[in-house]
């Protein structure tokens, strides 16, 4: 998995009478072949065809997306 968005607080907000972060989360992204399961890179990508099993992308391509939260606020949910 490629990581596609990095962490990072982006602001504040007020929960139960206290201000806590706002957090984007990190973000990782996987592109393979459904008919093989090869993970394809960018330069693989633009060929429009896997390298592995030589199935086009157009109707094999498949994307997963991951999405992490590296910080929860303390009171925000989190059963404090």
């Amino acid at each position: 998995m490629k990581k596609v968005q990095d962490s990072k607080v982006i602001g504040t907000t007020w929960v139960e009478g206290v201000e806590v972060p706002v957090v984007q989360p990190e973000v990782y992204e996987r592109i393979y072949c459904k008919n093989c399961d090869n993970e394809v890179d960018s330069d693989e990508q633009a060929t429009g065809v896997c390298s592995n099993c030589g199935q086009p992308w157009a109707v094999h391509k498949a994307k997963d997306i991951q999405v992490k939260v590296v910080q929860l606020p303390m009171g925000a949910g989190s059963g404090e």
